[in-house]
């Protein structure tokens, strides 16, 4: 694999061990579950996105109708490549089954074939607490010739999700909760009641996406105040907070409660927020991306394998996009890491 370090600057922060947060606990069952949508995602190659309406970088989330209509457009303009299982979270989760770790999730999937290729996407997580029903959600994929990508999503059954359809012994079971977006107000409002009543010994990390960085700051604050990482963009921290520096719009997460905010910047490496300074990471250009759909959920998964193994802030940084690095060489999952990757890293 390419060295993917270029360099690191250190803040106050950095010199530290990773945090007095991650304090002993009694031994789990688990390492990291994870809660978020469960989508089958359709790849497809375009010459240009605005052909579809579509803006590079965007999430566009509609009905049944909506999305047929998407889907027919693309259909004639472009062409299938590939189709994966997808679904932030449920990304994050996966990649860190194939690193060796214990993991869970919990979501909703329709009865349908969709519903079975998705599942069997996921192996080596326990999906004892996936429940099914309806019709399984669905994302359109849509890459140019710039490898610029938008995605258009019809959630399905994932927006079924309540909060009666959460298991609270079972994610007690594990060290870690990882959570992403969902479409509609139920999910989130499952995810927001979950938080309040989560014993604290469990650590939560949230990947907001574009979706809730919309709902902006104020609701995502009951959210914030029981998270000890926010893994996010530069567009969605601003989005979020709106603010228009990326060190304002960290500070303003905190102060709702987060402990870690790990601003994701692509090629560029990334940043890491805290109440006591910041720690940058640059990283060199990388090779022909084939695509970067779920390299920055390939991110989430390094540093929380980082934070697991006990290393430093700017290791677990490292780390990740070391990662991250290697899924962009694929469609989807076809080139997410392994055990043996991770292990190079350690």
């Amino acid at each position: 694999m390419q060295e993917a370090l270029k360099g690191l600057f250190f803040c106050p922060l950095s010199s530290r061990p990773f945090s007095p947060i991650l304090r002993p606990v009694e031994v789990k069952k688990g390492d990291v579950v994870g809660i978020g949508a469960l989508n089958l995602d359709l790849f497809y190659e375009v010459e240009d996105l605005s052909l579809l309406g579509l803006e590079a970088g965007r999430e566009v989330c509609c009905g049944a109708h909506g999305f047929s209509e998407v889907a027919a457009k693309v259909n004639h303009h472009g062409r299938l490549v590939s189709r994966s299982p997808g679904g932030s979270a449920a990304n994050t989760i996966y990649t860190l089954a194939r690193l060796g770790f214990s993991t869970g999730f919990i979501g909703k999937v329709g009865e349908d074939v969709e519903g079975d290729e998705l599942l069997s996407g996921m192996e080596g997580v326990d999906l004892s607490r996936v429940k099914r029903g309806g019709k399984t959600g669905l994302c359109l994929v849509v890459l140019d010739s710039k490898r610029d990508r938008a995605l258009v999503v019809e959630p399905n059954a994932n927006d079924t999700l309540r909060f009666e359809d959460l298991d609270l012994d079972y994610i007690c079971g594990f060290r870690m909760l990882h959570m992403s977006a969902f479409v509609g107000d139920g999910p989130f409002e499952a995810q927001r009641r979950l938080v309040e009543v989560l014993p604290s010994e469990v650590m939560v990390s949230l990947d907001p996406g574009e979706l809730y960085a919309k709902r902006g700051l104020d609701a995502l604050r009951g959210i914030l105040r029981r998270c000890w990482a926010v893994f996010i963009t530069e567009g969605e921290l601003l989005t979020l907070t709106r603010q228009e520096d990326l060190r304002r719009g960290a500070k303003e997460v905190l102060k709702a409660g987060a402990e870690l905010v790990v601003c994701k910047r692509g090629p560029r490496g990334a940043m890491l927020f805290d109440r006591v300074g910041s720690l940058q990471f640059a990283a060199d250009a990388e090779e022909r991306v084939v695509d970067n759909t779920g390299a920055g959920d390939v991110f989430d998964a390094g540093f929380l394998a980082g934070v697991l193994t006990g290393m430093s802030l700017e290791r677990c940084l490292e780390v990740a996009h070391r990662l991250a690095a290697k899924s962009l060489k694929g469609f989807g999952r076809e080139a997410y890491p392994t055990k043996e990757d991770f292990l190079q890293c350690v």
